[in-house]
C-alpha cells in the first residue's frame, strides 16, 4: 500500500498561490518607495504656463505705441448679439490688397483699461481666421475664443508660443538688494487683489533683463519700518519693453496693487 503524500497537491497549489501574491518585504518597500518616488514628481512638476495664460491672458500697450491697424467692424449676427464667440462669422477693415491671406490665423485682442502713464491694457480674447478675402474687406471665422470679442477689437498675427513644464519653487525672505525688484500694477478683476491662477501686471520688462519663465517672489508689509514678508510666488508669462503679465502660482494671501516683487529664479 502506498504511503499518503505529507500534503495534498490542492494545498501545494494554495501555498504557492500566497507565495506570489504576499511579496517578501524587500519587494514591497520596493514598489511603496516607487510610487512615493512618482507621487513626488507628479507634485514638484506640472504645466507652469499654459495654453490659457498665453492665449486668453493681458498685456501692457505702452504708451507711445501705436495700435494695430486691423480691426473688427461687423459680424454676421451682430443684430442678435453683441459679442462673438466660436464658429461666429467677424468682417475686418483690411484686405487682400493690404496683405491678408487666406486661412492666416490672428489673435483677437480689446481695450480693458487704461493705467495712467503706463499704457493700456489689452486683453486676448481668442482667435480668428480668414475664411474669405476682398481687396479691402476680409471675413474671419472664431477659433477657440475666451473671451468677449467685440466690434472695435483689434487683430494681431497669431504666433504659436510654447507653454512650460516646471516647478513652483515657492515663496520665501530675500535680501531686497539681491536681485531685481520692482511692484505689481494692476490686477485682473475688480477687486483690485488676484490669488492663485490669476494674472496681474508688473512694472519690470525687457528693459529689467526679465523673461518669460521667470519665477518671483510677492511681499508685503505691514508698516514702514517694519520687516517685509514674502506671501506668494508668481511666474512671468509675458514681457513687454518696461512691463510683464505674471501668473500668480501660489499664495497664502491675497495680491493687491502695490505690493512688491523680486526675482526668485531666473531662466
Amino acid at each position: 500500500m502506498r504511503p499518503k503524500p505529507l500534503f495534498s497537491a490542492g494545498l501545494v497549489l494554495i501555498l504557492a498561490g500566497l507565495i506570489v501574491l504576499i511579496p517578501g518585504r524587500p519587494f514591497a518597500q520596493e514598489i511603496q518607495e516607487s510610487q512615493i518616488k512618482k507621487a513626488k514628481i507628479f507634485e514638484e512638476t506640472y504645466q507652469l504656463i499654459n495654453e490659457s495664460d498665453l492665449n486668453c491672458s493681458f498685456y501692457m500697450h505702452e504708451e507711445g505705441k501705436l495700435l494695430p491697424d486691423i480691426r473688427i467692424i461687423g459680424a454676421e449676427r451682430q443684430n442678435e448679439k453683441s459679442h462673438f464667440e466660436d464658429g461666429d462669422l467677424i468682417y475686418l477693415n483690411k484686405g487682400a490688397a493690404d496683405g491678408l491671406e487666406m486661412g492666416q490665423l490672428f489673435m483677437t485682442v480689446g481695450l480693458r483699461a487704461k493705467v495712467e502713464k503706463i499704457g493700456t491694457v489689452m486683453e486676448r480674447h481668442g482667435r480668428a481666421r480668414i475664411v474669405r478675402l476682398d481687396d479691402r474687406m476680409s471675413s474671419a471665422r472664431v477659433e477657440k475664443g475666451c473671451g468677449r470679442i467685440l466690434v472695435g477689437d483689434f487683430l494681431i498675427p497669431f504666433e504659436e508660443e510654447q507653454g512650460e513644464i516646471g516647478k513652483d519653487r515657492g515663496f520665501g525672505d530675500m535680501d531686497p538688494n539681491a536681485s531685481k525688484h520692482g511692484q505689481v500694477i494692476y490686477i485682473e478683476n475688480d477687486f483690485h487683489i488676484s490669488g492663485s491662477g490669476q494674472w496681474a501686471l508688473i512694472n519690470m520688462g525687457r528693459q529689467h533683463c526679465v523673461q518669460i519663465g521667470d519665477q518671483l517672489n510677492v511681499f508685503h508689509q505691514a508698516a514702514p519700518g517694519l520687516p517685509r514678508e514674502a506671501f506668494a510666488s508668481a511666474i512671468i508669462i509675458d514681457v513687454r519693453g518696461a512691463t510683464s503679465t505674471i501668473k500668480i502660482l501660489s499664495a497664502r494671501d491675497a495680491v493687491d496693487i502695490g505690493a512688491e516683487v523680486q526675482i526668485n529664479s531666473a531662466r
